[in-house]
């Protein structure tokens, strides 16, 4: 098969590597489509010390085409897609249901092979079956660009109709946001980023309003003033100053959510005003499995939109240059076999 091979940093290759071979209890999936990440580019970037050799990739869709002992409810054929990680299913947290927050995780395209390939395996309970109605490009970026907003603004951060919501940071998962708390019923939506491309985006998915933090020497105060205060802000950059900016979009009894991941220290604000305004900070990393079979059933029903999530698609020859490449707004997919 054909895969596109990390070796170190900056340095992909596409090669021909044998066929994944079958555990117990794993499907072979010839895969359909693969979407690049952000994670994917710190991987390819050297900045999260995946070892060389592996193949990067966890957002993944395919059909079945072989299956092995001890699989069930999966057959040859079926179109699905597949958890970004494979979950342990033993520690407190998969017993209860928080199976993204699983203390032994093997995560694709980092500590086990991933999908950018023409083949993977992957153990059976991890695959999710694709409604008919939803393609195998969106199927892909599902349980990473859309479930992943799903879960921060509607588990975590419980989104309230009518709110004011602020979305720091309108990427790959930012966009998303914007159209999973238009639908969560806010009543408006402040999208901040310095790309114009992508606060023009922000606006064609359902933004209000858009804000360049770095066109303003005190952004926050031009953000309060666009919003009056949020109720409600996302983070999804992962940056010290980014995090400060949700906060201080926050009126009395806001929440912040980050989804960002980095390994910055932001400043709370002085206590005073952070305990009499009762600010509430959560982080919220990944989805559940039921919310991607939610989220599935959000877009093949027409309840929400997504039909602007894709920005390109590449076959595995030109994986390379696309991390050559800035990151477009939207997701850029992988479909092997174009």
């Amino acid at each position: 098969m054909q895969a596109v091979v990390y070796h170190g940093p900056g340095d992909l290759k596409v090669e021909t590597l044998p066929d994944p071979e079958l555990g117990p209890g794993e499907v072979l999936l010839d895969v359909s489509a693969a979407g690049i990440c952000g994670t994917d580019r710190h991987i390819v970037a050297g900045e999260l010390d995946v070892a060389p050799g592996t193949v990067p990739g966890h957002e993944i869709a395919g059909r079945v085409i072989a299956v092995t002992d001890g699989v069930e409810g999966v057959e040859v054929g079926d179109r699905v897609l597949s958890y970004g990680q494979v979950i342990c299913g033993e520690c407190g947290p998969c017993l209860d249901g928080n199976e993204h927050r699983c203390r032994r995780p093997q995560v694709m395209g980092m500590t086990r092979q991933g999908g950018f390939a023409e083949n993977i395996a992957v153990p059976h309970d991890i695959l999710v079956p694709v409604p008919d109605a939803v393609t195998d490009e969106i199927a892909a970026i599902v349980p990473d660009a859309i479930a992943t907003p799903y879960h921060a603004l509607v588990t975590v951060g419980r989104i309230a109709e009518g709110e004011t919501v602020v979305i720091v940071g309108a990427g790959g998962l930012g966009l998303q946001a914007i159209v999973v708390a238009r639908m969560g019923g806010a009543g408006r939506i402040v999208a901040v980023d310095p790309s114009t491309d992508a606060r023009a985006t922000a606006l064609t998915v359902g933004a209000d309003a858009v804000l360049d933090p770095s066109a303003d020497e005190k952004p926050a105060k031009a953000l309060y003033g666009l919003t009056g205060g949020a109720s409600l802000a996302l983070e999804c950059v992962g940056r010290a100053e980014s995090v400060e900016l949700g906060m201080q979009s926050l009126s009395s009894g806001g929440r912040l959510v980050i989804v960002g991941i980095g390994h910055d220290r932001p400043r709370l604000p002085p206590l005073i005003r952070f305990v009499a305004g009762e600010t509430s900070i959560h982080g919220s990393f990944g989805s559940t499995i039921p919310e991607i079979r939610t989220v599935l059933d959000l877009i093949a029903t027409g309840k929400l939109d997504v039909t602007h999530a894709i920005s390109q698609r590449v076959d595995l020859d030109e994986v390379p240059a696309v991390f050559e490449q800035p990151a477009t707004p939207g997701r850029t997919v992988i479909v092997p076999r174009s």
